[in-house]
C-alpha cells in the first residue's frame, strides 16, 4: 500500500473527494483543541514536539537524538515522552531503563535511551507521560516524540520532518494516501526539516542528511569505520530492514558502494533467530532493528548495524537558539 501511496500513477487518486472530506475532519479536530483551551494541558516547562504529517520513515528518530544532544550540550536537562509504537507494557506510564525490552517500550525508545541517556517515559496518553516525567525528573525542556497530532498536550515549539526524496506521495489522507494531516500543516510549524534536499514541497525547509559514521558489531560492540568495513567485508552481503522506508537504507548502502540488497520486512517486525541465520556470512541491519536483535538468544557476531548521525547543510545554531529563547530557554551561542 505504501508503494501505491508514493506512486505517481496511483489509481488511489480517484478517492480525492473522500480524502478532502477526511482532511476537513482532521482540521476540525485540531480546531476543537485550539479554540477550547480547557481541553489542552500545558506543562510548566517548554514542550517541543517533533513529528511528521506522513506515515513511514522520515528520519524523525535521528532528529530527536540530534536535538536532545544539541540541548544537552548547551546545559539543559532534557526529557522525552513517547507513545511507544508497538509497546505492550502491562501498565502505563513506564520509564525506559537499561532493563527495558523492545516489546515493552518500543525499539525506537530503546535506541533513544542508548544514544541520549535522558529520562524517557512511554505512555499512549502524552499528558500523563509528561506529568509523570516532570514528577520524577528535573527537566528543563520536554521533547514529545512523534507528537504532532496529539493536541491535548500543549506545545511551545512544533518541528515537522519529512522525506525530501519521497515528498508527500499522492497527497491524500490516510487510508488513501500517506498523509496524517493536510499538506498546509507544514507551513504552520516553527521548524520544517527535510531529510535530503526537497524537490516536492515548495516551503522553506532545512535540509538534513543522515551521515553514515561506522558499522558496529552486535556480538561484541566493536566498531569499524566505513572504509575499514568495506575492506574487510567486500561482499556481496545480506542486508535486512524492518523500518518505515527500507528503500532509504538501500540508497544509503548504494551510496557507500556496499554490495548488498536489502530484504524488507514490515515496519517494527520482530525478527526470529532463523531469519538471521546467514551460515556464517555477514548481515547488515539498521540501528533501530539492532535494538530488537540484541534481545534474541543468539550469537550475533555476524551482524553489523550502521550507525548514522544527523548533519545539517547549514549552520542552524543561531536559528534554533532564537527559537528556544522565544520560549524562555536562555540558549547561549557556543564556539
Amino acid at each position: 500500500m505504501i508503494n501505491l501511496w508514493y506512486s505517481k500513477y496511483s489509481w488511489l487518486r480517484v478517492f480525492t473527494p473522500l480524502s478532502w472530506v477526511l482532511s476537513k475532519l482532521v482540521e476540525h479536530r485540531r480546531s476543537r483543541y485550539s479554540k477550547n483551551t480547557k481541553r489542552v494541558w500545558n506543562a510548566p516547562v517548554p514542550v517541543c514536539v517533533v513529528g511528521n504529517i506522513t506515515v513511514g520513515g522520515t528520519g524523525k528518530t535521528p532528529l530527536v537524538i540530534w536535538l536532545s544532544q544539541w540541548l544537552i550540550h548547551r546545559g539543559f536537562r532534557v526529557g522525552i515522552v513517547s507513545r511507544g509504537y508497538g509497546s505492550k507494557a502491562s501498565s502505563y506510564p513506564i520509564s525506559v531503563t537499561e532493563r527495558s525490552r523492545c516489546q515493552e517500550v518500543g525499539e525506537e525508545n530503546i535506541l533513544l535511551h542508548r544514544r541520549t541517556l535522558v529520562p524517557i517515559v512511554v505512555d499512549p496518553q502524552r499528558v500523563r507521560a509528561t506529568q509523570f516525567l516532570l514528577k520524577n525528573h528535573a527537566v528543563d525542556v520536554v521533547i514529545s516524540d512523534d507528537g504532532l497530532q496529539h493536541y491535548r498536550l500543549g506545545r511551545n515549539i512544533e518541528i515537522a520532518v519529512f522525506d525530501g526524496t519521497r515528498g508527500i506521495g499522492n497527497g491524500l489522507q490516510i487510508p488513501f494516501g500517506p498523509l496524517r494531516e493536510p499538506k498546509k500543516r507544514l507551513s504552520e510549524v516553527h521548524w520544517l526539516v527535510a531529510k535530503n534536499e526537497s524537490k516536492f514541497i515548495d516551503l522553506p525547509a532545512f535540509p538534513m542528511q543522515l551521515e553514515p559514521i561506522e558499522f558496529v558489531n552486535l556480538g561484541n560492540d566493536s566498531a569499524l569505520g566505513i572504509s575499514e568495513f568495506k575492506t574487510q567485508y567486500s561482499g556481496p552481503l545480506r542486508a535486512i530492514a524492518a523500518i518505515g522506508n527500507p528503500q532509504s537504507f538501500q540508497d544509503t548502502l548504494d551510496r557507500l558502494e556496499i554490495q548488498a540488497r536489502v530484504e524488507a520486512f514490515r515496519d517494527h517486525h520482530y525478527f526470529r533467530v532463523d531469519e538471521l541465520d546467514a551460515n556464517g556470512s555477514v548481515i547488515i541491519v539498521t540501528e533501530k532493528d539492532a535494538q530488537k536483535i540484541r534481545e534474541l538468544p543468539m550469537d550475533a557476531g555476524h551482524i553489523w548495524y550502521l550507525r548514522v548521525d544527523v548533519k545539517f547543510k547549514d549552520n542552524i545554531d543561531g536559528f534554533l537558539g532564537s527559537m528556544f529563547r522565544e520560549q524562555g530557554l536562555n540558549v547561549k551561542e557556543r564556539d
